[in-house]
């Protein structure tokens, strides 16, 4: 007879929200696993499975009764075990009793906190489906959703309400209750196909049972059948589906099973921007839009269903569609009645943030921004005018019927309304890609105008909101900051001429203070903002596969907060990591960054400036040797660093710097007790470390 079984646990549930379904789905495989593991019931694997109405775990291999387990259990202090005529007393006599020893077998053993009683103890473990019966319920308590909703009587809290529960360990039911719910060996089928409950014949048939009432259980087989049937269908009428991922992970977890049609809906709609009728079909009624050949739309969409008749569910499909295009183009002759630019004015109408202003305080605000910018970038007079033109209009378009509408097209039907209105292509290109990137994975801005607006915008949001208080805690992030810094860091990490991050946020908060908007103190912004863009940075690096200690050592280094800086030097560190000299100069950078540390801590402070080092007070050749390595090598470094040229910075260290810091501190006693000698070879060391700095912090970097 075999030691182990397959485990079955569904929650049966009314139909969870799509967007609720993978994160529950890990959460259900996480938590058993971990429970499992706790509990001592060896597993060989666990799958889990869902459909709107039920999430499903199989672990394979489960241990039908615990594994044994010795452990050591401390008691009372050997001194509350004996009185004084050292006869053991009840605190001995009870802790012996309540382990099921004799107290000859208890020990007593040596802690830290003196003597005290110990007894080995052997658990043989209980049956698997008692310890399940147990644990089970605080799983489904453990299970968290981004919202939770209570029903009927019930005290428990979940997705959605739970109907019924099936646990079974090889044949065996689980008995348990949660809140009135009892566990057992039956489950459901299909709503309508098969309403019935049915008992399941084992764990290892479960699959199989449930696609016989018409539930196909694995999200990923449901998926692919909705993307290869949305293909056949469309190459009927020789066109193809846009078949994006979210959108085909929504219509995986709408239906148990999927079944597909092809609609139509008038061509005379096809003269609204694709935009507006990709918008209606995915976001509003979840459909396929088709395209032909050339990309272009055409009027017929794939729909996925769950249940009925195809022909009146196409006919449904196309009135609800109709009536949302017919909508569209009312929004959309009307917005075009006046251009663009008239549209700026309602924005005073529309509050950016209660203490921030409205959104045409924000875009005053994003004009001012882009004069600023636009002249430390040097740019000539056109370029200078297309990025403000697209900073008065990049919000226009939040104010018009369509994007009230048919909020996911703000920027698009912006772009759209700029160029009917006769503004200038690189002013409603901009308008388009200052969103962008809207999500993770999203293209970054293509023009110079559009990714100069897309960092105004998100340092505007990022310095009000963070000036307000406003910082992510944990996964709380509800005004999308992170997000939000994720798309600055990743537009300036290939941009070599704009300004550093303290400077862009400085003249943010210097507007916001211009408007009289009561924003906490600079340095504090700052600083907060700091730790946002390089918990961003981090991030970003690590995508790369760059080790991350040489990842802390870039962020901890250079004398300016540049993004783009910051990732060369990243890439730098990790394209030398394995060469045999970068070790030692690694090892060579930390020697004055180490004695300075300690230096500080005994609150001397030294100042890495050149003319605060006197060569009058020199005693060894190697200490003029390094002054003078520093005095060519200073200016040469200053240079080298505003051209971003680190390769050749790292050459001029290897070469140039290694050899002479290594024969002062090999000949040179630093910390010598004559204060002047020792300020002045300490500023001398931090001249040093000043251009080691202008690389990476080396003492970040882990040997080997």
């Amino acid at each position: 007879m075999s030691n182990t079984a397959t485990l079955l646990f569904e929650i049966g549930c009314e139909e969870m929200p799509a967007a609720f379904m993978r994160g529950a789905l890990e959460q259900l495989r996480t938590l058993l696993e971990q429970m499992l593991t706790e509990s001592r019931l060896p597993f060989d694997s666990i799958a889990t499975y869902g459909t709107p109405r039920r999430l499903i775990a199989l672990a394979h291999a489960v241990a039908l009764h615990q594994a044994p387990e010795e452990r050591t259990v401390r008691g009372p202090a050997k001194r509350a075990c004996f009185d004084a005529e050292g006869k053991p007393t009840q605190a001995l006599l009870g802790f012996a009793r309540s382990q099921g020893v004799s107290p000859e077998q208890v020990q007593f053993m040596e802690t830290p906190q003196g003597e005290y009683a110990f007894v080995q103890v052997r658990d043989e473990g209980r049956p698997a489906t008692t310890v399940l019966a147990e644990r089970l319920p605080a799983l489904i308590r453990q299970m968290t959703f981004p919202k939770t909703l209570r029903w009927g009587t019930h005290q428990l809290r979940f997705g959605r309400p739970i109907r019924w529960i099936v646990a079974l360990l090889g044949e065996e039911v689980i008995p348990f209750e949660i809140d009135g719910i009892c566990s057992g060996r039956h489950s459901r089928g299909h709503r309508f196909k098969a309403p019935q409950p049915f008992e399941v014949r084992s764990p290892d048939e479960f699959l199989q049972q449930l696609r016989e009432v018409h539930v196909m259980a694995d999200p990923e087989e449901r998926k692919a059948f909705i993307q290869e049937e949305a293909i056949r269908l469309s190459r009927e009428i020789d066109a193809q589906p846009l078949l994006s991922d979210d959108l085909l992970e929504e219509n995986t977890f709408l239906v148990e099973y999927p079944h597909l049609l092809r609609g139509t809906f008038p061509e005379a709609f096809l003269r609204l921007p694709a935009p507006v009728l990709i918008s209606a079909m995915k976001k509003h009624e979840k459909f396929f839009p088709l395209v032909d050949a050339q990309g272009k739309l055409i009027a017929s969409f794939i729909s996925v269903y769950n249940n009925g008749n195809p022909d009146y569910v196409r006919e449904g499909n196309e009135w609800v569609l109709i009536a949302r295009f017919n909508d569209a183009s009312f929004f959309f002759e009307e917005d075009l009645k006046q251009p663009l630019e008239a549209f700026v004015n309602g924005l005073a109408r529309m509050l950016f943030q209660q203490k921030l202003g409205t959104l045409l305080d924000k875009t005053r605000r994003l004009q001012r921004l882009a004069e600023r910018l636009s002249r430390a970038l040097d740019w000539d007079q056109p370029m200078r005018e297309c990025l403000q033109r697209a900073a008065l209009l990049c919000k226009a378009d939040l104010a018009t019927q369509m994007v009230m509408e048919f909020p996911d097209l703000q920027g698009i039907i912006g772009e759209e309304y700029a160029l009917r209105a006769g503004e200038a292509h690189c002013v409603a290109r901009a308008i388009a890609e200052h969103y962008q990137p809207r999500y993770a994975g999203d293209e970054l801005p293509q023009t110079p105008v559009g990714r100069a607006l897309a960092i105004l915008d998100r340092i505007d949001t990022l310095v009000g909101y963070v000036g307000l208080g406003y910082m992510p805690k944990g996964s709380s992030d509800p005004f999308g900051l992170r997000r939000a810094a994720t798309g600055v860091v990743e537009i300036l990490a290939e941009e070599p001429d704009y300004p550093a991050l303290s400077e862009l946020v400085q003249v943010a908060h210097d507007e916001y203070r211009a408007e009289n908007v009561s924003l906490k103190p600079l340095p504090a912004v700052q600083a907060d903002l700091r730790t946002l863009f390089y918990s961003r940075l981090e991030a970003l690096l690590e995508e790369q596969n760059i080790r991350y200690d040489l990842i802390r050592a870039a962020l901890g280094g250079g004398w300016d907060d540049s993004v783009y800086g910051f990732v060369q030097r990243a890439r730098l560190l990790q394209a030398h990591q394995a060469e045999p000299g970068f070790p030692m100069l690694a090892q060579t950078a930390t020697r004055p960054a180490n004695i300075l540390a300690a230096a500080r801590k005994k609150n001397i402070h030294a100042v890495a400036a050149l003319n605060e080092v006197d060569p009058t007070l020199f005693e060894h050749e190697v200490e003029s040797r390094l002054y003078h390595a520093l005095q060519s090598l200073t200016p040469q470094f200053e240079a080298l660093y505003y051209r971003h040229d680190y390769e050749a910075i790292y050459t001029l260290l290897q070469q140039q710097l290694h050899e002479p810091v290594n024969q002062l501190f090999d000949h040179v006693l630093v910390m010598t007790e004559e204060e002047s000698l020792r300020r002045n070879r300490l500023n001398l060391l931090a001249c040093a470390n000043r251009l080691y700095l202008a690389l990476a912090d080396f003492t970040q970097v882990v040997e080997g």
